[in-house]
């Protein structure tokens, strides 16, 4: 009796061994990029919703492959012509953006590989009854700073100005400037991961997976609470940012920034969970008003009869190697094509290297303050601090004519840590850019232009003209997707190069000066690099 039973437990296992052999790939390509993530973006408060979309996508994939084999709707139509180039197109984003630090590239990797197997083993019509699973997973890629921040800044201003006309209506003392809150004593900054697009994708996927739950059948009525989702976050967003600041001026700094800081993340997510289901409701009612069917199909879990999983089917030995040889010849490329630090020779202390006095320029001490450039007080470099060396100063000629001095350099330009723009930190700190144009500096006699940009912005009760340049390696990129494609250039050579930014800026009183003072900012900045000791040069303009 016992060895009639050996033979069907010997093929079960000879059967799941191909299916191991796939995982183990799988494994050797994500497991470090979940490390990564775990340790670095997922750690923070902007991308903190990455853990839960994943567990969720991943439990959703499981419960909505199960309900397709209970209803007989599983179907093995294997197309790997089509779904092994889907394979091999995920693995080619994983290499380049494991290797070159894209996580869009290589945490969206994962759903190519994912939706290419699926196609290859079991067809287009079993993936498209899936498909929001893998839909679901796109929500948990860390999108990229650059557009972040374009995006943010204006969310976040408005979700600061309706935080200060509701908390003043209540009779609190509270003013803002740009972003920040002035509450009583106490100063807050409404920060990306408080009121920006992160917050945004991961209430819009809470909302669109609570629809697939619930599964209405009225398209009107899904497309309706899918575009209402974006108030919602709003309205989430502000209701958190109310509680800190109430927080802080009842409790203290400390009590904002701490335990209740954290906390307050889960009243945005309760808030926008009892939104949506309100919104719903509403909804709800108005269509069984109109005399409609609202009654959705919800998501089933009937048992499944013993040996259901075997409609999985079987994969064959060889192609399964094949994959694990691929996916293992993906994380070596990834590991070759990864960049160094190309340390610049040149570098030196900031304040050692530019001048005090210069042709009829000198500093002048204790002077205008300047539009702010963090450096972290460890030493370290991260996403909101990205620099290495700040230099900021005001220099005077005899004519009395001021112009203010920023220098921000940092050793490594990589995807995530970059010179952030002016036309972003202005309106940050409650300025209004008011123009923004491309300016040819001409530098030195010998060189060509550099590709620079004349902005004018008003804010704080003043009017600023600003004149800047940012370096990246050996190049003068505009704009944060002309920065991401220089580093990624140089990442594929092989190296991580410095950057610099270079920032001119006069206080004007009306637009009608702005011209004279751009003229003024270029030539100082001809005379602050003609005057700068080589090294120093080097840093400014290569």
């Amino acid at each position: 009796m016992a060895h009639s039973l050996n033979p069907p437990v010997a093929g079960s296992r000879l059967a799941l061994t191909p299916w191991i052999i796939v995982l183990a790939g799988l494994a050797a390509l994500y497991i470090p990029t979940l490390i990564d993530l775990f340790r670095g973006e997922w750690s923070s408060d902007r991308n903190a919703h990455g853990p839960i979309v994943m567990t969720v996508a991943f439990g959703f994939l499981y419960f909505r492959t199960r309900q397709l084999i209970s209803q007989q709707l599983f179907e093995r139509s294997p197309l790997p012509a089509l779904g092994f180039p889907v394979v091999a197109a995920g693995l080619v984003c994983y290499v380049l953006g494991r290797s070159q630090g894209v996580h869009v590239l290589e945490v969206g990797s994962l759903v190519l590989v994912l939706a290419g197997l699926m196609i290859a083993f079991f067809g287009v019509r079993t993936w498209s009854r899936m498909w929001f699973a893998f839909f679901f997973m796109l929500f948990m890629i860390p999108l990229p700073a650059s557009i972040v921040d374009v995006v943010t800044l204006p969310m976040k201003i408005a979700v600061s100005t309706a935080t200060e006309h509701l908390l003043y209506w209540m009779g609190y003392p509270i003013a803002r400037s740009g972003v920040i809150l002035t509450i009583g004593q106490y100063q807050l900054l409404v920060a990306d991961a408080c009121a920006g697009l992160n917050s945004l994708f991961t209430l819009e996927a809470l909302g669109l997976l609570y629809m697939n739950l619930v599964r209405h059948p009225s398209l009107v009525r899904n497309v309706l609470l899918a575009m209402l989702i974006i108030p919602i976050s709003f309205t989430a967003n502000t209701i958190r940012i109310i509680f800190l600041s109430l927080i802080t001026y009842h409790y203290g700094d400390a009590a904002g920034q701490g335990f209740l800081h954290s906390f307050s993340g889960l009243v945005l997510f309760l808030s926008a969970l009892l939104l949506i289901i309100g919104v719903d409701s509403a909804l709800s009612w108005m269509v069984r008003r109109g005399g409609a069917s609202d009654e959705g199909a919800g998501l089933q879990l009937p048992a499944l009869q013993p040996g259901a999983w075997h409609q999985l089917g079987r994969v064959t030995p060889r192609v399964a190697v094949g994959l694990l040889v691929g996916m293992l010849v993906s994380v070596g490329a990834a590991w070759a094509l990864t960049p160094t630090l190309t340390p610049n020779p040149h570098t030196i202390d900031l304040a050692g290297s530019v001048p005090t006095r210069f042709g009829d320029w000198r500093e002048l001490p204790g002077a205008v303050t300047q539009a702010e450039l963090s450096t972290a007080e460890d030493g370290g470099r991260n996403l909101e601090q990205p620099y290495d060396d700040v230099l900021m100063r005001t220099y005077v000629n005899s004519q009395g004519q001021q112009v203010m001095l920023a220098l921000a350099y940092a050793k490594e330009q990589r995807q995530d840590v970059k010179l952030h723009l002016p036309e972003i930190c202005y309106p940050a700190q409650g300025y209004k850019v008011i123009s923004l144009t491309p300016a040819p500096l001409s530098m030195t006699a010998s060189a060509p232009p550099l590709p620079g940009k004349h902005m004018l912005a008003t804010g704080q009760g003043r009017l600023e003209a600003v004149t800047y340049w940012t370096r990246i390696s050996d190049a003068y990129p505009q704009g944060g997707l002309a920065m991401r494609m220089q580093i990624f250039r140089d990442g594929l050579r092989g190296k991580v190069a410095d950057g610099i930014l270079v920032r001119a800026s006069m206080l004007v009183r009306d637009d009608s000066e702005a011209a004279a003072a751009y003229a003024v900012q270029d030539d100082f900045l001809r005379q602050l690099v003609a005057a700068s000791d080589p090294r120093g040069h080097a840093l400014v303009a290569r």
